[in-house]
Order: C-alpha cells, then structure tokens, then sequence
C-alpha cells in the first residue's frame, strides 16, 4: 500500500496526522504542492530553484546593503514570504552572464 505524501512528511516532522491535516486545509498552496505531480519534477521552476538571502550574499561575497540595492533598483527579482526574501538561481546567472566582461590582453 502507497502512502500519501501528507503521512510521510506528518511522520517526518513528527507533527500529529489530524493536526498537520487542519494545517493543511488553511492552506491552498500547500495543497497544491502536494497534489501537483509536476512540482519540483522537471517543472517550469523547483522549490530547488529558490535560495534564501543568506546563501546569495555568502556565495557572490556581498553584503545585505549591496543585495537590498539589487533588489531596489530591479537588477535581482525575488520573493518574499513573510519577512524571508528567496531569489531563483537562473535570476542570479543571468545577472553573472550579462555582466561578464571579457578583455583581450594587449601585449605592447
């Protein structure tokens, strides 16, 4: 016998079935996520695609002002859940490969 999704991440999280179900009900995206088959399997974009502020600003060496200034001025999109701000990761190569500047070395 298969189990449903919700009884596997109620036995992992270890939050009682009935509750983590009320929980569910209050949330129609949650619901999504768990009945849409295609999400995070080769979809459009993954919960795999999004990072928090955190990992941009260790991985690109910036600080929180230089990630608000991208934010502000429209170079970075994002979004935000709560007061947590997520970026996808195509967003950030992008900006990485159309700032790239390549230049030829002249030897005089």
């Amino acid at each position: 016998m298969k189990k449903k999704k919700h009884e596997i991440l109620c036995k992992n999280v270890q939050i009682p079935q009935n509750d983590f179900e009320k929980a569910i009900e209050q949330l129609p995206c949650m619901q999504y996520l768990l009945t849409n088959p295609a999400f995070g399997s080769g979809s459009e974009t993954s919960i795999n695609d999004w990072i928090d502020g955190q990992i941009v600003m260790q991985t690109l060496h910036i600080s929180p002002r230089t990630l608000q200034t991208l934010r502000t001025n429209g170079t970075l999109p994002y979004s935000r859940i709560g007061n947590k701000l997520y970026y996808r990761k195509q967003d950030i190569l992008k900006i990485l490969s159309d700032n790239y500047i390549m230049t030829k070395v002249s030897h005089k």
